[in-house]
C-alpha cells in the first residue's frame, strides 16, 4: 500500500465520521425543534423529579423536565416526545406508581375542549402514595406519643403538676367544705327567712284586701259612670230627635206652597203696599186739632149718633131673647126693633179699619 492510498483511506474515514455526526446532529436538532412542552403547577410535589415518566393511558409520552419552586407551589416542565395539543379540561395527576415511592405524571386528556396555547399554566393534583402514608403514620405516631404523655401526666402527675385524682380530691374537699358552710349559714338564716316569709304573707293578705276594696270602689265608680254615660246618651238621643224634628219642620216650611207664596209671590207684596196706602189715607183724614174724621169728599163724619140709642132699660134684642126663653110670642105682631148703637165705617178705629182692609 503506497502513501496515497493511505491518505485516501483516512480522508474517507473522516468523511464517513463527519457524515454520521451531521446526521446525528440533524436528528437531534429536529427532535429539539419539534418537542412540545407544557407547564403544570402542583401545591405538593412529593418525590416527583426530572426524568420521571409522563404517561397517557399507561403509555409513556414524555418526561419531566425542569422543576422550579415558587414558594407556595412547584412548577413542573413537561416534555413530550412528539407534538401533542392539550385541550381545555385536561387533568394532570402526580401519582405514586411503585412500592419504593417512585412517581410519575399521568395525563387524562379531554377531546372536546378548545386547544390551549403553549405558554398556558395548568393546575395539577397530587395523590398521596406509600411514602406519604408512611409519613402520615409517623406524624400520627408523634401525635399518639403526645397524647400518651398527656394521659400519663393526668393520671400520675410529675414534680410540678398534680395528678387528676389528686386535683379531684382537692376540689371535692373544697366543695364539701363549701356545702358544710352553706348548711351552717342556712341554719342561721332559717329564723330570719321564716320571719321574712311571714311578713311577706301578711303583706300579701293586706294587698289582697286593698285590691278587693279597690275592686269594689272601681265597680261602684264604673256603675255610676255608666249610668251618667247612659243619661248623657239619652240626652244626646233626645237632642238628636229634636234636631231631626226641627229639620223636618224647616224642610216642610221650605217646601210649603204657602211659604213659597209669601216669600216669592208678588200678590202678598201688593196687598201690604195697598194696606200701607189705605192706612196713610185714614191718618190723613184725622184732624189733629180735634178728634174729627172726614170722608173722602171732605165732609165731617160723626163719631157717635143718638138715633136708636137706648140708654135706660133693656134693649129690644134683650127683650126678644127673654121672650124666646119664656116661650112667649105675639101673633100677628111685628118684632120689636132692636136698638143698637149706630155704627158707621168712620167710627172704627184706625187699626180695625186697617185689619178689615
Amino acid at each position: 500500500m503506497n502513501k496515497s492510498d493511505r491518505i485516501i483511506g483516512y480522508i474517507s474515514l473522516v468523511a464517513l465520521i463527519a457524515l454520521f455526526a451531521g446526521i446525528a446532529y440533524g436528528m437531534y436538532e429536529a427532535h429539539q425543534h419539534v418537542t412540545y412542552k407544557a407547564y403544570v403547577d402542583f401545591d405538593e410535589l412529593g418525590s416527583l423529579q426530572p426524568e420521571d415518566p409522563v404517561v397517557i393511558r399507561g403509555y409513556t409520552v414524555g418526561t419531566i423536565g425542569k422543576v422550579t419552586w415558587l414558594g407556595d407551589r412547584a412548577r413542573v416542565e413537561v416534555k413530550f416526545d412528539e407534538p401533542r395539543p392539550i385541550r381545555e379540561g385536561t387533568i394532570f395527576k402526580n401519582v405514586n406508581y411503585a412500592i419504593m415511592g417512585q412517581r410519575r405524571l399521568e395525563i387524562i386528556p379531554n377531546k372536546n375542549g378548545k386547544v390551549l396555547p403553549d405558554d398556558h399554566i395548568h393546575q395539577g393534583t397530587f395523590e398521596p402514595g406509600i411514602a406519604e402514608a408512611l409519613r402520615y403514620i409517623e406524624d400520627l405516631n408523634g401525635l399518639l406519643a403526645n397524647v400518651r404523655d398527656v394521659v400519663i401526666l393526668l393520671t400520675e402527675g410529675d414534680s410540678t403538676h398534680q395528678s387528676a385524682p389528686e386535683i379531684y380530691e382537692n376540689v371535692l374537699g373544697t366543695v364539701e367544705g363549701l356545702l358544710e358552710n352553706a348548711n351552717k349559714t342556712v341554719d342561721k338564716l332559717n329564723p330570719a327567712v321564716r320571719k321574712l316569709i311571714s311578713q311577706m304573707n301578711e303583706a300579701g293578705n293586706s294587698v289582697s284586701e286593698v285590691v278587693t276594696q279597690v275592686d269594689t270602689t272601681v265597680k261602684a265608680t264604673t256603675d255610676a259612670v255608666n249610668e251618667k254615660i247612659k243619661q248623657a246618651e239619652d240626652a244626646i238621643a233626645a237632642i238628636a230627635e229634636g234636631t231631626r224634628k226641627a229639620e223636618k219642620i224647616i224642610a216642610e216650611i221650605e217646601n210649603s206652597d204657602t211659604m213659597d207664596k209669601l216669600v216669592n209671590s208678588r200678590e202678598f207684596v201688593d196687598q201690604v203696599t195697598d194696606l200701607i196706602k189705605k192706612t196713610s189715607l185714614v191718618l190723613a183724614a184725622i184732624d189733629t186739632k180735634g178728634i174729627k174724621v172726614y170722608d173722602e169728599n171732605g165732609k165731617q163724619v160723626k163719631l157717635f149718633t143718638w138715633k136708636n140709642a137706648n140708654l135706660i132699660g133693656k134693649t129690644a134684642r134683650e127683650k126678644a131673647r127673654i121672650r124666646a126663653e119664656k116661650g112667649e110670642s105675639l101673633p100677628n105682631s111685628e118684632p120689636e126693633p132692636v136698638s143698637e148703637p149706630a155704627t158707621e165705617p168712620a167710627t172704627e178705629t184706625v187699626s180695625e179699619q186697617a185689619e178689615a182692609e
